[in-house]
């Protein structure tokens, strides 16, 4: 497939690999797998890498940083490895509906005079809109340094002009780090209080700071290998582990299976359990909140299995993979299936040889292309005793 041009490629640093075959640029991707595979002399076939037919246009979140460069306001996506600001009017990594947003925020700033953020001086009132678009569902959170400022019911009269359904919020952020939200500062002004959505049969509703995957192709993809792979009945019981907002586990839970999710970020497993309401799932998931190090050695295994019989375990942890006290803990369980979902080979790799160590056989390894054109990659590897 020949890729298409960005004119702000030699600039931006958003999408490094738009300038190399995308077909090539999958083989890189499981060669990448396969060399952190052998770094550890772990050896395993490692599948073709699952991609896209149409790799563009796939990310429904943008970060739009506005910010004040000798007067004047620039509004778009920080250069890799600085806080320069790349200005731009459309993105080929998102549909027209970033290019709609990015035309409305500069009208914004144009009509009401709005001041952008100068990190330098720490003055200005407008520092960051952030959306997520489903469907043309579109949620925005306009990020500011304080409440007095105009122009907010013009601003979500546009979004409503321009998006079939408008979430609307606030967010007072005075924080001089680069964090893009203040986590007490959101307040709702318009339209929907969630972003809604559904995937493969379960219904979410997201919040301006609840995490879900940028992809929702790929990660589609991803979620149905993964229930195929644990060959789940109404007899299984999933032990969901670094389950965020608990998607993972209402797919487990609707193909049969009784699951215990263990997450750490209290506004995720708040997410999780109106999910799980909203699922009518109650009966069937236990959610709880805390680090898997700390609680999965407090599950009544003999207890799972007395009642159930087949126990499996999936883990998605963050880059820096799982604990040895986790993966320890897992051996011990003994699953019938063991499901690995990992944004960062050499970590996986790490946490794949402890796993083999023990006597886990790597059943597959499939790489998944969640962002094309970077250099980033998806893997799921599923494992058994």
């Amino acid at each position: 497939m020949k890729n298409l041009e960005c004119k702000y490629f030699n600039i931006c640093g958003g999408c490094k690999l738009l300038n190399v075959d995308y077909e090539k640029q999958l083989k890189q991707k499981q060669q990448q797998v396969e060399d952190a595979l052998a770094e550890f002399n772990i050896t395993a076939k490692v599948d073709k890498t699952v991609g896209m037919f149409y790799p563009y246009k796939y990310r429904n979140k943008v970060h739009l940083a506005i910010r004040d460069v000798k007067g004047k306001a620039q509004v778009g996506f920080f250069e890799e490895n600085s806080n320069k600001i790349v200005d731009v009017d459309s993105c080929l990594l998102h549909d027209v509906w970033v290019k709609k947003l990015i035309n409305i925020v500069r009208d914004y700033i144009t009509k009401f005079k709005v001041s952008p953020y100068n990190k330098r001086k720490n003055e200005g009132t407008l520092k960051y809109v952030v959306a997520r678009c489903l469907s043309d569902e579109i949620m925005v959170t306009m990020v500011v340094t304080n409440h007095a400022f105009a122009g907010r019911e013009w601003f979500y009269e546009e979004l409503t002009k321009n998006y079939k359904n408008v979430s609307f919020y606030v967010n007072v952020n005075t924080r001089t780090d680069n964090a893009v939200f203040d986590e007490k500062g959101f307040s709702h002004k318009g339209g929907f209080k969630k972003l809604r959505g559904e995937m493969l049969g379960v219904k979410f509703e997201l919040s301006p700071n609840s995490f879900f995957q940028i992809n929702t192709q790929i990660t589609e993809k991803i979620y149905k290998r993964i229930f195929e792979s644990l060959n789940l009945n109404d007899r299984s019981v999933v032990l969901d582990l670094y389950s965020g907002i608990g998607i993972t586990s209402l797919i487990f839970a609707k193909n049969g299976a009784k699951v215990v999710s263990i997450e750490s970020v209290p506004e995720a497993v708040n997410d999780a359990k109106n999910l799980i309401k909203l699922n009518k799932c109650e009966n069937k998931i236990t959610p709880l909140l805390g680090k898997c190090e700390n609680l999965i050695n407090r599950i009544n295994y003999k207890k799972l299995y007395k009642e159930n019989g087949v126990v499996s375990v999936f883990l998605d942890p963050p880059r820096i993979g799982a604990q040895v006290s986790v993966l320890e803990e897992i051996n011990k369980l003994n699953p019938y299936k063991l499901v690995y979902l990992s944004c960062n080979p050499k970590t996986l790799a790490r946490d794949l040889k402890v796993l083999t160590d023990y006597g886990f056989k790597l059943e597959s390894v499939t790489p998944f292309d969640m962002f094309p054109h970077t250099n980033h990659v998806e893997t799921l590897v599923v494992l058994s005793k």
